[in-house]
């Protein structure tokens, strides 16, 4: 009544010898794997987000949407214009200010300038 443990049979043990000589490999293929389905998704999200992009703006990226004609603007051009526009107005006007200020300082008698 001892119960002694079945033996394994040769059967079952070259089954767990070969699955214990597969681990390391299996484990370098997944590692090597890794990096390039890493990319694929990546590449997949990308165009997914492309694609909902140009959905939203009423254009489509695989060339059969209508190309603006040479002449003709699109929307956002006018306004990236106008804001570049206005921003070198500010920036001149920030320069300006700066060489007064320069100016009145150099031509007020009354202030000594340290040198």
């Amino acid at each position: 009544m001892g119960g002694a443990a079945p033996a394994l049979s040769l059967r079952s043990a070259a089954a767990a010898a070969v699955a214990l000589c597969l681990v390391p490999v299996v484990l370098s293929l997944a590692v090597l794997w890794l990096p390039l389905i890493c990319c694929a998704v990546a590449a997949v999200r990308f165009r997914r987000v492309r694609r909902s992009l140009a959905a939203a703006r009423g254009r489509c990226f695989s060339g059969g949407g209508r190309r603006p004609e040479k002449g003709e603007e699109d929307g956002g051009g006018a306004d990236r214009r106008m804001l570049l526009q206005k921003y070198l107005e500010d920036q001149m006007e920030l320069v300006g200010e700066e060489a007064d200020a320069e100016e009145f300082i150099v031509d007020d008698p009354s202030i000594e300038l340290e040198s």
